[in-house]
């Protein structure tokens, strides 16, 4: 696939794919792109695209929120990836906000165990349990927590 930036600043990026059989041709266009003065597009909050077309994370405070615990915790609003570096914790959920995402993962060898809070379930069971080195990728949908990793 192929970017480009079209002369008429403000525009954002088109996308052309590259014809294959079986592909259709797609272009996407947006108008919530800027310009600065130097030709740079910013496409969203710490993200920028140079003329050149590179794309690069600025700021440097865009980062995911990590939080690594060795006992029982529960997540909070602004984290995102939960790393268990200690067996048979217990890592809670926090009452559901609709969209939000969290990674648990356990980085030790032995179990730790991912619950919801209240009646707010897992998929449709009450508690997951994550063997060594196992992760889980999870997402509220405004009744319980769903596995999508």
């Amino acid at each position: 696939m192929s970017y480009s930036r079209p002369l008429n600043p403000g525009l954002g990026l088109k996308q052309v794919p590259v014809i294959n059989p079986g592909v259709q041709e797609l272009t996407l266009d947006s108008d919530i792109a800027t310009t600065s003065s130097l030709g740079i597009v910013q496409v969203g909050s710490g993200l920028t695209i140079t003329p050149l077309g590179v794309l690069s994370a600025t700021g440097g405070s865009d980062f995911v929120n990590v939080k690594l615990t060795i006992t029982n915790y529960t997540a909070t609003a602004t984290d995102y990836y939960i790393g268990a570096n200690k067996k048979d914790i217990t890592i809670t959920l926090p009452l559901g906000i609709f969209g939000k995402v969290y990674v648990v993962k356990n980085q030790v060898s032995g179990e730790v165990t991912v619950t919801g809070t209240l009646a707010q379930k897992i998929d449709t069971a009450a508690t997951k349990t994550l063997g060594t080195n196992d992760s889980i990728m999870v997402v509220f949908d405004g009744v319980r927590w769903n596995i999508i990793q």
